[in-house]
Order: C-alpha cells, then sequence, then structure tokens
C-alpha cells in the first residue's frame, strides 16, 4: 500500500527548525532507498510524506525512526492507498523488483510526426499488453530526437509485444518517421536524492 503521512507540528516552530537537519537526513536516507517517494511542507503547517508501496509494520518503523517523533515534535495521520497508476519513471516498490525501464531513442527531421507515430504503437500497446505500466514521451529542445520512457512490469512481458503484429507494424510505421532508432531496457542500480 501506498501511503500518505500528514505530519502535525507539536512543538513550537524554533523546535521544528533546531531539529529540521536530523528530519531531513532521515527523509534523504529513506528516499534513497525507496522507501519515501516525495515529501514537503504544506501551506498550512505541518508537512506530508508520501511512501512507497510498503506494508503496515514498515510504515510503523518508517515512523517511529523520524527524529521529529522520536522528540515528540510531530505527529503522523496516516491515510492508505493502493497504487495501481503512476506516471511512466515513478518506481513506488521499496525494493528492487523485476520491473524494467524501457528507454529509446530516436532521431528525426520531423519530431511532430515521429511523435505522432510512435503514440500510436504505445496506445496500441497501452490498450492491449500485460505488465505495461505507462509511456512518457519526450521531444529534445532542438526538435531532432525523441525519447520514450515505457515502465514494464518485468522483461518477459515487454519481449511478449514484438510476437503482436499490429504494435509491429505501428513500430515499423514509426521508425519509417526516423533517421535512426534504439532502445535499451533498464533497471534501478541506485537512487540519489538532492541533499538539501
Amino acid at each position: 500500500m501506498i501511503h500518505v503521512l500528514t505530519l502535525t507540528y507539536l512543538a513550537p516552530r524554533e523546535t521544528v527548525l533546531a531539529h529540521m537537519a536530523e528530519h531531513k537526513a532521515w527523509l534523504r536516507e529513506h528516499a534513497d532507498q525507496g522507501r519515501i517517494l516525495l515529501s514537503g511542507p504544506r501551506p498550512e503547517g505541518g508537512a506530508v510524506v508520501v511512501t512507497a508501496d510498503l506494508d503496515d509494520l514498515q510504515v510503523r518503523d518508517l515512523v517511529e525512526s523520524d527524529p521529529w517523533h522520536k522528540l515528540g515534535i510531530a505527529s503522523y495521520d496516516r491515510l492508505a492507498f493502493e497504487g495501481r497508476n503512476a506516471s511512466p519513471g515513478v518506481i513506488t516498490a521499496a525494493e528492487p523488483d523485476d520491473g524494467v525501464l524501457l528507454i529509446n531513442v530516436a532521431t528525426t527531421e520531423d519530431a511532430a510526426a515521429s511523435v505522432e507515430s510512435l503514440a500510436s504503437a504505445v496506445d496500441h500497446v497501452a490498450a492491449t499488453a500485460d505488465g505495461f505500466r505507462g509511456s512518457r514521451l519526450l521531444t529534445s529542445v532542438d526538435g531532432d530526437a525523441i525519447v520514450n520512457f515505457a515502465a514494464w512490469t518485468d522483461q518477459e512481458k515487454f519481449d511478449a509485444i514484438f510476437s503482436d503484429p499490429e504494435f509491429t507494424r505501428r513500430y515499423q510505421e514509426f521508425a519509417a518517421t526516423t533517421t535512426g532508432a534504439k532502445f535499451r531496457l533498464y533497471r534501478t542500480s541506485r537512487v540519489i536524492t538532492p541533499n538539501r
């Protein structure tokens, strides 16, 4: 389950700020380890932490390890939900899994035509392929290249799309709009978050 943790300050602002460095170090440690996806202050006061896919015990241990919790500076309210959909590139698993990220880079003389053609192939995959988690199509600032980031549950399900004749036909149409295209599959090796 994904957990949205709402922090409410129980101590004066000066106490919160006096222990901010320890809290930020805690946030970074758990973000780098894939347990925390997002965090930040709320305009009305307090803060929010969004976890990766963790069980109840993991979330309890996470909260109890926060210096603000240990010092009684903040209380935590928790809302849990099943994270079924995520933007491509967002990995919700706290531990490495079999998921792969496709990065497909193509050079082109007509970025708009290449994006439109590749979108047709990806739309087909989105409607038919098991294991597809989503895709993001990017165009280079110079307009001479496009990139497709696509997340998959595992390599076997990714490989299966090439036995689909309709996908193959659409992908060949896309390739005809490019001057070159190459893809590779990747797995996360390490995550490094901002240290500020």
